[in-house]
């Protein structure tokens, strides 16, 4: 019986030891897991991007600077959507030198679609313009990118000598804030509902 009493402990021992292991490994996956940050993907994922000639590249890359608005922008789309590479220059010089304000404003929420680093600097561009339409739109269409890399991109606009310009740079950083730390709360949910013994069946 004395024998049977100190081989039950020591099995107990060896459960409590091996679970506080394994709780506290939980612990440090937990605490790794809120340390890391969502990172934006540098670009948009496609599966497979149709490739053109390049004498059609260098037509379509021409239309950009049609006397048109309506072409231009569309050029510019399509470029944007084969994923051309010359398409982030181009659409950065629209920003410096584009007239026409609903072309900057179409750009804009071509680039708010998808969540990339490639389109949030871009967006950024949109933040030297001259035109404070251009520039509110930009801050609007940056605030939704729920990701603390756009905050930085912001402060050139905190810095912008209009006061609605301001305003919508605050707004932006905060609306982030929200989606952030929303974000974060339901990580740590989904953490707290994992089991800390699983069963393979």
């Amino acid at each position: 019986m004395k024998w049977f009493l100190l081989i039950l402990v020591f099995i107990a021992g060896i459960y409590y030891l091996v679970s506080t292991k394994v709780k506290d490994k939980m612990e440090a996956e937990k605490a790794e897991q809120l340390k890391q940050e969502e990172v934006l993907p540098i670009k948009p994922e496609r599966v497979y991007v149709m490739r053109f000639s390049r004498e059609t590249l260098l037509i379509m890359r021409r239309l950009t600077q049609d006397a048109n608005p309506d072409v231009r922008f569309a050029a510019t789309e399509l470029l944007w959507q084969m994923q051309d590479e010359q398409s982030p220059a181009i659409i950065k010089r629209m920003f410096e030198m584009e007239v026409e304000s609903d072309v900057k404003l179409s750009l804009i929420k071509m680039l708010a679609r998808e969540k990339t680093r490639i389109n949030l600097h871009i967006l950024g561009e949109a933040l030297k313009n001259y035109d404070k339409k251009t520039k509110i739109s930009a801050i609007q269409a940056i605030g939704t990118f729920a990701n603390k890399e756009a905050l930085p991109i912001l402060n050139t606009s905190l810095n912008d000598y209009d006061e609605e310009v301001k305003i919508e740079a605050l707004k932006a950083i905060n609306s982030i804030r929200k989606d952030v730390e929303l974000n974060k709360e339901k990580q740590l949910k989904a953490l707290e509902l994992k089991p800390i013994f699983t069963i393979d069946g």
